[in-house]
């Protein structure tokens, strides 16, 4: 049997539920390849996408199972995984970042909301790339793709922004914020899920600011004390 065309995402799932996200993606500029789980487990010659989908509803346990079994997969291990599920709790969210999610949407999404989600996602791969990271390189670090939303807190001056946490280490992480931020500035991270926080507030200080996309800055924090342990835990760091 022939291997699927290299695409820019593989997205799993039933055909019945899988057909909205292929549709958003491929509205989206992207090349898109729809397969059953079985299917994409049993196929070993795939090409490494730029993104991987699973699209699964059911009992949160078994979604996540199906998302360590496809991380699992030599071809899908280092690209970005986006889980999509019906449920919307703060659990859902931090069950499947913990298992190596990139990020968790809920199926009532809207398209907008699922495009850009999927396009960010799409974006940092290549960064990575550009920035000549490997996935086992990466791996090393104990540094993953990530992408969720987060209020930072200035410590010198009390202010706040909005943005997203856009890959995670053992050590800190990168955001992408509408405005820089100078480097030794204390912050504190406030983790948001769907349309809630999370109640988790991670402390850090800024080591860089560098443009990022679109207009955006990229801004690096590196992890103080217990925040490092609680990323660890939360994220399922590894190293």
């Amino acid at each position: 049997m022939a291997a699927p065309a290299a695409s820019d995402a593989i997205v799993v799932g039933r055909p019945g539920d899988r057909d909205r996200m292929v549709e958003v993606l491929r509205r989206a500029g992207l090349s898109v390849t729809a397969l059953a789980e079985a299917e994409a487990l049993g196929r070993r010659d795939l090409t490494p996408p730029r993104l991987v989908v699973l699209v699964r509803g059911g009992p949160r346990a078994e979604r996540e199972a199906a998302q360590v079994r496809l991380l699992s997969h030599p071809a899908l291990h280092g690209a970005p995984l986006l889980v999509v599920g019906a449920a919307t709790d703060v659990d859902s969210y931090g069950g499947a970042l913990a298992r190596g999610a990139a990020a968790y949407v809920s199926s009532a999404a809207s398209p907008p909301e699922m495009r850009d989600l999927a396009l960010r996602l799409v974006r940092a791969a290549d960064r990575r790339r550009v920035e000549g990271r490997t996935d086992a390189g990466d791996r090393r670090r104990g540094r993953r793709p990530l992408l969720l939303k987060v209020e930072v807190e200035d410590r010198t001056n009390d202010t706040r922004l909005s943005g997203h946490i856009v890959d995670v280490g053992l050590a800190g992480c990168r955001l992408e914020l509408a405005q820089p931020l100078a480097r030794g500035t204390p912050v504190g991270l406030q983790l948001h899920a769907y349309q809630e926080s999370t109640g988790i507030v991670l402390a850090g200080s800024v080591r860089w600011t560098r443009p990022g996309d679109g207009g955006t800055h990229l801004v690096a924090v590196r992890f103080n004390g217990t925040s490092a342990v609680v990323a660890r835990r939360l994220f399922g760091l590894r190293g």
